[in-house]
């Protein structure tokens, strides 16, 4: 089976927002601290309405200043780094092929090609609008489903099914 994409700044954001969730622990983490925070900060808020005053508001602007750092470093700063990573790999851009046989998956695009055997995929992940083939715990490909038709997607999924142990 062949398959001719193009990458988006936006498949690396969502590449690594399924890796991240990928992983249960992560997923949840990330998530009861944004409630955790938003929840606190509701309540200072209230506080503030509450008893509103200028010795309050500068009691708690360095709890502001935090909480606008985490919202930064949780929410801007993985996309941030996305589009960093995509402008600065010159391969990321342009038409790639990819090729999935019975020995393993080959890639081609402008300026070089990459051959790697079904035994040194660990895992692959599968998200909303991409498919992630690990060939190790953090190094992964992107192959994004918008250029797969259904009867394609389907026999991706057979082929990575059959070649790619299921992790647990």
């Amino acid at each position: 089976m062949t398959i001719t994409y193009e990458l988006r700044q936006e498949d690396f954001y969502k590449a690594f927002a399924a890796h991240r969730n990928s992983k249960t622990f992560s997923k949840w983490a990330r998530r009861i601290i944004l409630a955790m925070a938003g929840l606190i900060t509701a309540v200072v808020l209230i506080g503030l309405l509450i008893r509103p005053s200028a010795e309050a508001l500068i009691a708690d602007m360095p709890f502001f200043i935090v909480m606008t750092f985490w919202v930064v470093m949780l929410l801007v700063l993985p996309r941030w780094n996305a589009r960093k990573q995509f402008i600065g790999q010159p391969a990321a851009k342009g038409a790639r092929t990819l090729t999935m046989d019975q020995t393993g998956v080959h890639w081609r695009w402008d300026g070089g090609s990459a051959d790697v055997e079904w035994k040194n995929f660990i895992r692959s992940v599968e998200s909303e609008s991409l498919i992630l083939l690990y060939t190790s715990p953090a190094c992964f490909n992107v192959v994004p489903k918008r250029s797969l038709s259904a009867e394609e997607l389907n026999s991706v999924r057979a082929t990575i099914q059959q070649n790619i142990p299921v992790q647990k």
